[in-house]
């Protein structure tokens, strides 16, 4: 199966699908169709997203297996879902409480290191 080219190589703009085929009977339908999303991802970035799906995503097993840190593979993640035109559904962890971040820590849900990054911009929003 041919990757399909979901921009146009010379200017990047969007490219449209007009035309669908079958190989096994030679049907061919026309019209306009849509990309899928999945279409605008390059190689490394599917192969991301099928870990993600893998680890049914848990970022935190993500990083267990890849050795990247969390906030690194959230930051990944956004990107990808820009690619796919995707609008993330926030978790607005600046919206957590002290003690909601210490719970998770003790959960073991998130780092030390994730930890103090979290109140340290909690901090910095009350400051701000």
């Amino acid at each position: 199966m041919a990757n399909m080219l979901p921009r146009c190589p010379v200017c990047g703009k969007p490219m449209k699908v007009v035309q669908l085929r079958c190989d096994e009977d030679g049907v061919t339908v026309s019209g306009y169709f849509e990309a899928p999303s999945f279409a605008y991802l390059d190689e490394e970035d599917t192969k991301f997203i099928m870990m993600f799906l893998r680890t049914k995503g848990n970022l935190k097993e993500l990083e267990r297996l890849t050795g990247i840190g969390y906030f690194a593979l959230r930051g990944r993640l956004d990107k990808v879902l820009e690619k796919m035109g995707l609008t993330p559904i926030e978790e607005d962890e600046e919206q957590f409480a002290s003690d909601d971040i210490f719970k998770l820590l003790k959960e073991k849900k998130i780092t030390v290191e994730e930890a103090i990054s979290l109140l340290k911009r909690k901090r910095g929003e009350e400051n701000g």
